[in-house]
């Protein structure tokens, strides 16, 4: 879109070098906009200090400056849907940079979360995997593998056949009642990983954190992926094995997890209410 941030100031995005961000590492989020409303964005910023914590670098933007520069993004573009993704580097040559704009996106339909998608299997491993940190080896990889195999995502498995997470996502299976994920070691706790794992426990559905064999694919009934962009997607084929789109534990966390959200767009649009029109409405003169 027509803007982006750059440390403490809205620029136009014509003057926008990406190949500025890729010069070094990063730590990063991506988060969803929703009636204007970024989703979850204390959830986000917690896990983007926790990811530099494990990076081992020190990140000079606090809090209140993340918030007040995605706020200047989506008012400055109008923002009413879509993702931003905002990060922080130590560049070589430019110092602490910290950046947000608007993402290119894509969001499923309806019916892609009727039918489900594709995975395909791929082994690779994230270093440091607890921390969103930039890994272009890897992405670049799957994106590759993605666009020549005609699949939704890929499905890393490590060294010693582990299914650890998707290359922008992570992974759930279903056995009767119980939802399986990878132990939380090897993967990166996603914002929507953990509030299904909330939302299945808060539900009376069991969840069992382990280690998954690939060879356990044929057992599980139902399978599906989180993340920011495809919320709660199920998938109906991994590799040769195909799973039930429709099972009813799935189905049951989708509506939870979109309940979720609706509630949190309403305590928002809430305490916009009260910190804004409300007093307003006060100052309005008197009509007899």
């Amino acid at each position: 879109m027509s803007y982006y941030v750059l440390n403490s100031s809205l620029k136009d995005t014509c003057e926008c070098n990406p190949a500025l961000f890729e010069e070094a590492p990063s730590i990063y989020e991506v988060i969803r906009v929703e009636q204007g409303v970024p989703l979850f964005l204390e959830d986000h910023i917690k896990r983007f200090f926790h990811s530099a914590v494990l990076w081992g670098e020190g990140v000079s933007v606090s809090t209140r400056q993340i918030r007040s520069r995605i706020k200047a993004v989506i008012e400055a573009n109008g923002l009413v849907s879509g993702l931003i993704k905002f990060l922080y580097l130590n560049h070589p040559v430019s110092g602490a940079l910290f950046a947000a704009w608007v993402t290119p996106f894509y969001f499923p339909s309806e019916e892609t979360y009727k039918k489900g998608v594709e995975l395909i299997s791929l082994k690779g491993v994230r270093i440091n995997p607890n921390a969103k940190v930039s890994n272009q080896k890897v992405r670049k990889l799957a994106d590759e593998i993605i666009k020549k195999q005609k699949v939704y995502e890929v499905m890393l498995v490590n060294e010693n056949d582990i299914i650890t997470e998707g290359s922008r996502s992570n992974l759930f299976f279903i056995k009767a009642k119980t939802i399986h994920t990878a132990d939380r070691s090897l993967v990166l706790e996603g914002v929507t990983r953990s509030k299904i794992i909330e939302l299945a426990l808060h539900n009376g559905i069991e969840v069992a954190e382990r280690k998954i064999h690939i060879s356990e694919l044929p057992v599980f009934d139902a399978a599906f992926i989180t993340g920011t962009t495809p919320k709660v997607m199920p998938v109906r084929k991994i590799n040769q094995f195909g799973f039930d789109v429709n099972n009813p534990v799935l189905r049951q966390l989708m509506q939870h997890y979109q309940e979720l959200i609706d509630e949190y767009l309403k305590g928002h649009i809430v305490s916009l209410y009260h910190c804004i029109i409300e007093p307003l409405y006060h100052l309005l003169p008197v009509v007899h």
